[in-house]
């Protein structure tokens, strides 16, 4: 897309929603189940979560004064198909504690940078998973620059960074003049992860994007 300016954000979110329709939903009855699935898949396949998902929701309902009376023995051993069980059993319980005391509950009412801090400063929350905590537990407005979303964004004409950091600190003041809504947002990033998923089965961005009118091929 040399030459051109970047596809606007929400004209990304009409052309995914033509071709894909309605984003998918993640299946988590509470937020705490949310932030769960938000811990465990990170470098984990999504069916080694749903295994440890519905082992913790047999053993504790997805309450987390419940998941903090387990012994560390016991949740390692709950959490055991995705991995990293010692650093994920500690980001469960550091969330589970802060989300229970005056501190977590006075969250709410923070700003999105206070907040956003606030939940970097938990173990086991790295940019991305605050960022997605506060875009669909605590209701912020947060586009999510994740793998498939830079690798979106740079088809659709924007110069990303290198990673996560590096691409928001550049775009998120471009995008959030968008003033896209919550529920647009919401869609966006769930719209985002399967269009990903299909162009990487078709053979990349540069494959898929021109069939569904986001960028042009490199060829």
């Amino acid at each position: 897309m040399a030459g051109s300016s970047p596809l606007p954000a929400r004209d990304i979110l009409r052309a995914l929603g033509a071709e894909l329709g309605e984003a998918p939903a993640w299946p988590a009855q509470s937020p705490f189940e949310y932030v769960c699935g938000i811990v465990l898949v990170q470098n984990a396949a999504w069916t080694n979560v749903e295994r440890a998902l519905a082992l913790l929701r047999e053993a504790t309902g997805f309450d987390p004064e419940r998941l903090l009376c387990l012994s560390d023995t016991e949740l390692t051993a709950l959490i055991r198909p995705v991995g990293f069980m010692r650093a994920k059993s500690r980001a469960l319980r550091g969330y589970a504690a802060w989300m229970l005391s005056p501190v977590g509950q006075a969250a709410w009412g923070l700003d999105d940078d206070a907040l956003r801090s606030v939940l970097l400063a938990l173990p086991g929350i790295g940019p991305e998973s605050a960022d997605v905590v506060a875009l669909m537990v605590f209701g912020r407005r947060r586009f999510i620059f994740d793998t498939y979303g830079r690798r979106l964004l740079q088809q659709a004409g924007y110069d990303v960074g290198r990673d996560y950091e590096t691409t928001r600190r550049a775009l998120e003041t471009t995008i959030g003049a968008e003033h896209l809504t919550h529920a647009e947002l919401v869609a966006l990033h769930g719209l985002v992860i399967k269009a990903g998923q299909r162009a990487r089965a078709a053979g990349g961005w540069e494959v898929y994007g021109p069939r569904i009118g986001i960028g042009v091929s490199s060829s």
